[in-house]
């Protein structure tokens, strides 16, 4: 019983959160900051395309007034040419030098430049570029341009070159880039992720601790919170509103990569439409790395446990206060300590200077650990007993802190008596009629329900996004180690495993609110009845599903709406027995199975009281959505309404699972045993033969259909099934399952994901 008091209370006060209107306005601030500044290199590029100047350049670091360019050209390659080209350019001057190795961190500025030409066998021009710190590009453009061009008249000259030697030597890098004590392999990228990292953690402790401290505030101005406080335990409340909030924790860590994928496929759109060179934009190569993918799950782990840590502390502040007033001075005071912790991350970690001692043990500390380990990891100055030990002291903290806080917590809770002298203001008016307010629930649980899905489909697509790339991070180490077993099946076993887990953790998010049916006692007869009429479906289902294959076929054939993925991708250019079944695994089981639960059960489930009809359209687009192609978009779409229209028809999940695993089937089969004409040939005519049979089944339901609206009284019931208004109300009530946030991120996803998928696989 308390168990599901519990859970019901996190229920609500995560759905509570997440449609709240400033959770929506945050997060949209949020989508559009990751966009601009993940893009910022092509906006500025398509601003300066069309003659629009940027005001100012995205430097990670201040640009000092006056730059000096120290020179060591002992083979006076460059210095001639350097100096005119300087002329023309305001702040900077250039001075040569015989040594600039004698210069060191600890002895430049952080406007100078050291610069180091001389000759190279491979490449004509080698060069060198030092600097303390980042600078502006242009400083860094004026000195490529004067040795490329220095290089080009050096090719010039050199007649024995072939055209391949040449290109070969234009390609090679002009400027070595070397920053004084600090790596700056994709600095740029590493930064900009760190920053993304650092306003997630912000935004998501205010929004937390903001939400605990108005809940409970509220609760305990309204005397409800002593009622709750009968039927639970303190520490049972303490945890269900703390644990609600780590639950927004991971919610909006999920919205934050799907605002990153939006971010990279819309950077890979615009560069292949601007024609920009590849490194121009963002790719998700270059943001997927071991390195920053350990980095993200580091840092996610550490705001969910010190979210949940600082949550118990918010919780007795907020007990302790008389009204939201204070409750909101208590939360900026948590939000103060996190923004004096990070400046004091800014402060004593740095890439310039050596961690101590004092660093090490204050990291370890439990909220402190959050800013300092991943930090130090980012600059690896982090070690693995540090990263050890500060998870087993925040782990250890969580559970004491719950102890400790229960008693002052519900002391404060049971002292609470109102100021005499304060009024309650705000309280909303009655609604006028039943009626009103039970459309008003209605809306209320329809947009519910779009969260819902759109909060699966996004967690779905986001995660088949990230393990389809870690799949290719990981395939040729593990290759490596096993030996036994080839590279291509091991890539086809974890594509297998991947598959099933990025389909089955958001089915289990849409089962979780999925209304229970109650079972029903069936007798053998109605047993006998309910597999007779599957079968019926599936038979009827075949050639249906026969003609939409050849419509789509043809549309997207004559109309060039797609591509072939199979044939693009080389889906089955795998050779071996081992190959093939795990081809057929991948390709016909897996899905019949998963997609099926996630699509024909979860999404189906959750919408079927709002009406098939809502509930068979939702789920096909969802269906086509989730393939994210165009090519197979369509051909998804409307076996998904066939699908569906089974589903709800029988009632059973095995007829829609037969049914798709029979059609992928065909497929692979047809793909892998091409050359064994004998077997296609069998094959095929079995096919043929259920698509006969199913046809005739076919013509004649529709002519006994026709023959019942002779009747009178089937007529009338037709018409009133077609009634425009009652269709209309319908249609207008359903419609607040779109009217989300969640939903608007999946459109948007989904979109941006087909487009840039598009338009690679055409590139391909």
């Amino acid at each position: 019983m308390k168990n599901s008091k519990i859970g019901a209370i996190i229920k609500n006060d995560v759905e509570r959160s997440i449609k709240n209107k400033w959770f929506v306005i945050l997060n949209v601030c949020m989508l559009l900051f990751t966009v601009i500044g993940l893009n910022f290199n092509i906006i500025k590029n398509l601003l300066k395309n069309n003659n629009i100047s940027v005001a100012s350049e995205m430097t990670i670091y201040s640009v000092a007034s006056e730059m000096t360019i120290y020179l060591e050209d002992k083979d006076n390659i460059a210095y001639e040419k350097l100096a005119k080209k300087i002329e023309n350019t305001e702040n900077v001057k250039l001075e040569l030098k015989d040594n600039i190795k004698e210069y060191k961190n600890s002895n430049i500025d952080s406007n100078v430049i050291l610069l180091k030409v001389e000759k190279d066998k491979k490449e004509y021009v080698k060069a060198e570029l030092i600097t303390k710190e980042a600078v502006s590009t242009k400083y860094i453009d004026v000195i490529e341009e004067t040795l490329s061009s220095i290089k080009d008249s050096m090719i010039s000259e050199n007649k024995n070159l072939t055209e391949d030697e040449i290109n070969q030597i234009k390609a090679g890098a002009s400027v070595e880039r070397i920053m004084l004590a600090e790596n700056i392999d994709n600095s740029g990228k590493t930064s900009l992720l760190q920053i993304i990292s650092n306003y997630i953690i912000f935004f998501v402790l205010l929004l937390c601790l903001n939400k605990i401290a108005n809940t409970i505030s509220q609760e305990k101005m309204s005397k409800s919170i002593e009622y709750i406080l009968t039927s639970i335990t303190t520490k049972e409340y303490i945890i269900s509103k703390v644990l609600s909030m780590s639950i927004i924790v991971v919610i909006q860590f999920i919205f934050e990569i799907a605002y990153l994928v939006i971010a990279i496929m819309l950077s890979t759109i615009l560069s292949l439409n601007m024609q920009l060179p590849a490194d121009s934009g963002v790719t998700l190569g270059s943001v997927i790395s071991i390195k920053n993918v350990i980095y993200v799950a580091m840092t996610f782990a550490f705001l969910c446990l010190t979210t949940f840590l600082q949550g118990v502390i918010q919780s007795v502040m907020s007990a302790k206060t008389t009204n939201i007033q204070e409750a909101g001075n208590a939360t900026i005071l948590l939000v103060m300590i996190n923004l004096i912790l990070y400046t004091l991350v800014l402060a004593l970690v740095s890439p310039l200077k050596t961690t101590n001692v004092i660093t090490y043990i204050i990291s370890v500390i439990p909220i402190i650990s959050m800013y300092f380990i991943p930090a130090m990891y980012l600059i690896g100055q982090a070690n693995i007993l540090q990263i050890i030990v500060a998870f087993v002291i925040l782990i250890a903290s969580i559970p004491i802190s719950v102890i400790v806080a229960q008693k002052p917590f519900k002391n404060a809770i049971l002292d609470f008596s109102p100021k005499k002298d304060k009024k309650i203001e705000g309280i909303e008016k009655i609604l006028s009629t039943r009626e009103y307010q039970e459309r008003i629930i209605e809306r209320k649980q329809s947009s519910k329900k779009g969260l819902i899905i759109g909060m699966a489909v996004i967690l779905l697509l986001v995660l088949q996004v990230i393990t389809g790339l870690l799949v290719n991070v990981l395939a040729d180490p593990i290759a490596s180690k096993i030996t036994f077993i080839s590279r291509d099946n091991i890539y086809l076993i974890l594509m297998c495993i991947v598959f099933a887990i990025s389909i089955y953790l958001p089915y289990l998010l849409l089962k979780a609110y999925i209304p229970k049916e109650e079972k029903i006692n069936e007798t053998k007869e109605d047993k006998k009845a309910s597999i007779l009429k599957c079968i019926k479906y599936i038979v009827l289902s075949i050639p249906i599903i026969s003609v939409i294959q050849m419509v789509c076929t043809f549309a997207i054939e004559k109309m060039g709406l797609g591509v072939n993925v199979t044939d693009t991708l080389g889906l089955f250019n795998y050779n071996g027995k081992l190959s093939v079944v795990l081809m057929f695994l991948q390709v016909a089981i897996l899905p019949a199975i998963f997609e099926e639960l996630f699509i024909r059960k979860g999404v189906i489930g959750i919408l079927k009281d709002r009406g098939a009809i809502l509930a068979v359209f939702v789920s096909s687009i969802v269906f086509a959505t989730i393939h994210m192609n165009t090519s197979q978009f369509i051909f998804a779409f409307l076996i998904g309404i066939l699908f569906g229209i089974v589903r709800i028809k029988t009632g059973k999940m095995y007829p829609t699972m037969i049914l798709h695993f029979l059609n992928n089937g065909f497929a692979v089969v047809n793909a892998l045993f091409y050359d064994y004409t004998i077997f296609i040939d069998i094959f095929t005519y079995i096919i043929i033969g259920i698509n006969a049979v199913g046809f005739c089944i076919l013509i004649y339901m529709l002519y006994s259909k026709i023959m019942e609206l002779k009747d009178k009284e089937s007529i009338q019931r037709l018409k009133e099934k077609l009634d425009y208004r009652k269709i209309k109300l319908n249609i207008v009530e359903n419609m607040y399952v779109f009217k989300d946030f969640t939903f608007a991120v999946t459109v948007i996803l989904s979109v941006t994901l087909f487009i840039a998928l598009d338009k690679i696989l055409t590139l391909m």
